[in-house]
């Protein structure tokens, strides 16, 4: 199949991520259908997606002429086989288990058409482990688009052993028409890019909580006010050009020994899991989620997003 061909998007999955992508090809024009377990379900995604438009028409980045038009390219279902075989390119956004996505990308392989590129935006898991019940494996590979997908332009893009050179080209082509920013992998690797680099700097942050060194409070505080924003407007391997490679390898002579290389869940997590300190969703984690309100954590988190979206909008008009 080549890029112009592609005519509809199916979306698998209608918590976080299937109604945010669903936006950005609803808003390229594409048609979009996305596919829910039952009626409730869908119901679900479509108020989800509902609301990320929202979300741009507040910030004056949709028209409301615009908002009807993407909501008119996207309905629902609940038979996997009719969405898939309606489908030139599918998005997989279900929850995070490997062997439900083996299943449902076993499936996919029967229903869709043979021409169709199927994805996965599995944020950690082997392309090649989700792949291993499709006998067509040269169309699959792994998506990843970050939370919110709406607002967030990267896409990180991995094959499985078998994906074929002309399933990234189109994957990779699909994603930057609809304004994504698309970074391929060479090699597969758990967690990708953006996942392996947060997660190593999580653990040396639980890590100083759990030792006494400092607080989680602090802990954002100091990122808040130093390396976040640097890092809005310099990459981290720029920056390190930036300072000087000699340096960094005196800072690296002594520091490394003496970070977290505990592997496995960290300690202080695993007895906030078993005292039912979930986070936001039971009320209290690292912080006292009675003392938070999460819509507005949620429009802190998304600012940064919603002004570069408005810089780049204002520039194309």
């Amino acid at each position: 199949m080549k890029l112009e061909d592609v005519r509809n998007i199916t979306i698998l999955g209608t918590g976080m991520m299937g109604p945010g992508i669903a936006v950005v090809f609803a808003r390229a024009g594409y048609g979009v259908v996305i596919w829910g377990t039952d009626e409730a379900d869908t119901r679900r995604g479509v108020e989800n997606f509902k609301r990320n438009v929202q979300d741009l028409l507040d910030q004056g980045l949709l028209s409301q002429e615009e908002a009807d038009s993407m909501s008119a390219h996207v309905s629902t279902t609940v038979d996997l086989g009719e969405a898939a075989r309606r489908a030139d390119f599918v998005c997989e956004a279900v929850l995070e288990d490997l062997e439900l996505k083996q299943d449902i990308f076993g499936k996919l392989d029967e229903y869709a058409p043979i021409s169709a590129v199927v994805t996965s935006t599995t944020s950690t898991l082997s392309p090649t482990r989700i792949a291993e019940k499709m006998k067509n494996k040269s169309r699959m590979m792994v998506a990843h688009f970050w939370n919110p997908a709406y607002l967030c332009p990267l896409v990180e893009v991995c094959g499985n052993r078998e994906t074929s050179p002309e399933t990234a080209k189109l994957t990779l082509g699909l994603l930057s028409k609809v304004g994504n920013r698309p970074v391929l992998l060479k090699k597969e690797v758990l967690g990708f890019i953006g996942n392996r680099l947060m997660h190593a700097m999580n653990r040396e942050a639980i890590s100083m909580i759990q030792k006494g060194i400092v607080t989680a409070e602090d802990i954002d505080n100091a990122v808040l006010s130093s390396f976040g924003p640097r890092f809005a407007n310099i990459g981290p391997m720029e920056y390190l050009d930036f300072v000087g490679l000699d340096l960094v390898a005196k800072v690296q002579n002594y520091l490394h020994e003496d970070l977290e290389k505990q592997g496995g869940i960290m300690t202080l997590v695993k007895g906030k899991i078993e005292g039912n300190e979930l986070g936001m969703k039971s009320g209290v984690g690292f912080f006292d989620w009675s003392r938070k309100n999460p819509d507005d954590v949620r429009a802190r988190r998304d600012r940064e997003f919603m002004r570069r979206l408005k810089e780049s909008h204002v520039s194309k008009v």
